[in-house]
């Protein structure tokens, strides 16, 4: 039986998959989805999610059992090169607006979840003439109960998007794509973070000069200094876990599990780890 495509080059970056693809590649997969009418869950990854997820068992089984996750943010590139894979950054806003262009040129149907209204109002005026022949067929913005969210999904579900973008921010809208991915069992869902808030001219991206750098956490954190705490909190914590597993054990080894995590994660965490492996491996993938 042929080995699933979702592995030929995937790897570990402390313990948690990561997919070692280029733009080009990432946006081939979700293509190969739709075209087999198969759903996929896109995670996109970076340091302060792998610290999120450390500390959060819910997004850290989502993130291990998502089809596609690509390393989002410099930490992750930066630890897969420290193990010798050649890595590199697939931004999420980047990927996410390939694949509007890819759903367009296919005329594939589009649903935006996410964001405030007056961003999804204004990211709904423009999204058009930056992706020509988009078809969005449902919208909502981020801000519902319980009962408004069982409501709207009826509502998009009966529409059958082919892509879905979520915009909730780590860990909200993974949290969604897992309760509701079932109900959409032919889509692409990406969380996508504060990506409507840029392409609908709300928010300013980090300009060419500190993206080329990696230093797009840097821009982030001085233009929004809400962020800095978090941010200051995750990298280092990030790099001293990596560089303790260069340290301490090398290399992560094939069977996802990473010999050099940091000496405090012993026994217990170990187990779960490895009771997380082997669903992962039980679980139907979305590629052949």
């Amino acid at each position: 039986m042929p080995k699933p495509t979702t592995y030929e080059a995937r790897h570990k970056v402390l313990g948690y998959p990561v997919d070692v693809v280029d733009e080009t590649q990432a946006l081939e997969r979700i293509e190969k989805a739709w075209a087999a009418d198969r759903g996929m869950h896109v995670v996109t990854l970076n340091a302060e999610m792998v610290i999120q997820a450390q500390n959060d068992s819910e997004l850290d089984r989502i993130v291990r059992h998502a089809h596609l996750i690509v390393p989002d943010g410099a930490g992750a590139v930066w630890a897969l090169r420290m193990d010798g894979h050649p890595s590199y950054r697939v931004p999420g806003i980047e990927l996410a607006y390939k694949a509007l262009s890819s759903a367009a040129r296919h005329h594939l149907p589009v649903a935006l979840i996410g964001g405030r209204r007056e961003v999804l109002d204004k990211l709904l005026e423009v999204i058009g003439s930056q992706h020509p022949g988009l078809n969005v067929i449902a919208s909502h913005d981020g801000f519902f109960g319980g009962d408004e969210e069982e409501t709207m999904i009826e509502e998009i579900t009966v529409k059958q998007p082919r892509l879905i973008l979520v915009a909730m921010g780590v860990p909200r809208q993974e949290l969604f794509i897992d309760r509701w991915q079932a109900q959409f069992s032919k889509a692409v869902v990406i969380g996508v973070g504060g990506s409507f808030d840029v392409w609908a001219g709300f928010t300013k991206r980090a300009p060419a000069f500190f993206r080329k750098l990696h230093l797009e956490w840097f821009y982030r954190m001085t233009s929004e200094p809400w962020r800095a705490k978090r941010i200051l909190s995750a990298l280092p914590s990030f790099a001293c876990q990596v560089l303790a597993a260069r340290v301490f054990g090398g290399a992560e080894s094939d069977d996802g599990g990473a010999r050099g995590d940091a000496p405090k994660r012993s026994g217990k965490w170990r187990k779960m780890r490895k009771n997380k492996r082997n669903q992962d491996k039980s679980k139907e993938r979305f590629m052949e």
